[in-house]
């Protein structure tokens, strides 16, 4: 059984949502269940470059974006 944790919202108006998908894929993954965080919608756009704000919220998600590709968890678009 995987853990799935979905946003869909806007990078650059709303990453809340996304942030929180990231940090429970992240404490699950760290907990050693199988864990994936999975984007939708406007959310897919967190991987393009200036699509999130340059807020300490915004740093913090593209941090976790980067993080993603060599963390021990799924990320699917």
């Amino acid at each position: 059984m995987r853990l799935i944790f979905f946003a869909s919202s806007d990078p650059g108006s709303e990453p809340k949502p996304i942030w929180s998908a990231y940090h429970f894929v992240e404490v699950a993954a760290r907990s050693g269940l199988d864990a994936e965080v999975r984007l939708a919608g406007d959310a897919v756009r967190v991987a393009q470059e200036g699509m999130v704000a340059e807020t300490e919220l915004g740093f913090e998600v593209r941090a976790k974006v980067i993080h993603g590709g060599d963390a021990p968890y799924l990320v699917s678009l």
